[in-house]
């Protein structure tokens, strides 16, 4: 843990709102899907009970590389549920992957859960441009059957920013939402705020972390003046990176709760 908290404290100095520059996995991604594959064609080179680095290719030719968690025994037939996660700091790959290792897989594998976190591609932020490729990522991965046909959404810092606006451009795809911490970055996020109301949100920040508190808290004002379910939590004495969060057992604890 104390690993991977440097790593992430390292990472979180870019949540300012720079964005970092993409790097290579050391664990080799996997090779991206052939041109014209099916979209729910199961991959043959699948990795069950691990973290998983792929890549995938968009029409436009944009390569993402992504953190694939599947329980063991995962069978495509079957409905589970999936968890989309935004990394934070740069959304680089190593760091995405760091954070899946650690924050998302012991507890997604030990809960039957798929986790898809994708790394920014050419260093563009899930909340400045390449949030536009979110929709068909996940159509990508149609192979992959979502529990109540939606997914369950997470972000930490800049990845919670990007959380929010990925859930405004599709929001009836997403079942719940939690941020560690994470707010809407723009006007347009807050006024797509509406839309989704009828999903439950958990939104933790440090104590110690007061340029955070403020837009989290007017977030949950404004959600729970339009009638949505928010937990908001103030963890004291825990700065912008919350170490009692990090092995993801409270995150998966609300994740659970919220299935239908």
């Amino acid at each position: 843990m104390r690993r991977f908290l440097i790593f992430l404290g390292i990472g979180l100095a870019a949540c300012g709102g720079t964005s970092g520059a993409s790097s290579t996995a050391d664990s080799g991604p996997s090779d991206p899907p052939a041109a014209g594959q099916s979209l729910d064609a199961v991959p043959g080179d699948l990795s069950p009970g691990e973290v998983d680095v792929r890549n995938i290719t968009m029409s436009d030719g944009t390569e993402i590389t992504y953190a694939l968690i599947l329980p063991n025994g995962f069978d495509p037939a079957q409905q589970y549920p999936v968890l989309l996660a935004m990394p934070p700091g740069g959304q680089d790959v190593n760091l995405t992957v760091s954070v899946a290792e650690s924050t998302y897989a012991p507890e997604a594998l030990a809960r039957g859960w798929v986790v898809l976190s994708p790394a920014a591609p050419d260093g563009t932020l899930f909340f400045q441009g390449s949030e536009q490729y979110i929709p068909e990522f996940l159509e990508a991965h149609a192979w992959i059957k979502p529990e109540g046909g939606r997914y369950h959404l997470a972000g930490i810092s800049n990845g919670g920013r990007s959380a929010f606006r990925v859930a405004a451009l599709n929001p009836d795809s997403y079942a719940s939402m939690v941020v560690f911490p994470g707010f809407p970055e723009s006007d347009e996020d807050r006024d797509t705020l509406r839309d989704l109301a009828n999903i439950p949100f958990a939104m933790f920040v440090g104590g110690e972390d007061p340029g955070w508190q403020g837009p989290m808290a007017e977030a949950r004002d404004t959600l729970e003046s339009l009638g949505a379910d928010v937990a908001f939590e103030i963890r004291e004495g825990e700065g912008h990176v919350m170490a009692s969060l990090s092995d993801g057992v409270d995150i998966f604890d609300f994740l659970d709760s919220a299935r239908g």
